[in-house]
């Protein structure tokens, strides 16, 4: 997760654009640090391959969602536990 939440998210716009039209990205430099084989460099361009981070990124959201089940779980646990404990307290 480090590394992936290392990777900049940032608006910018192509310098060759005229309209300076605003996109979504990050930096590729910043991207192959982390993660070079999704970086493609074309004559001293690099550009990042989106469709292999978004995998990257589905990997992450799976982890995520998994220890977020296990988090709700032992949150149930607990609170079934303090409940017990406040009965016999009588609170």
């Amino acid at each position: 997760f480090d590394k992936l939440r290392s990777i900049p998210k940032k608006y910018f716009s192509w310098k060759a654009d005229e309209n300076k039209e605003i996109h979504l990205g990050t930096a590729a430099q910043a991207v192959k640090e982390v993660y070079p084989e999704i970086v493609n460099d074309n004559e001293g361009t690099l550009t990042v391959d989106y469709s292999k981070l978004s995998v990257i990124a589905l990997a992450a959201i799976d982890k995520l969602h998994d220890e977020n089940q296990e988090l709700k779980s032992k949150i149930s646990t607990i609170e079934e536990r303090l409940a017990k404990l406040e009965n016999l307290l009588g609170v």
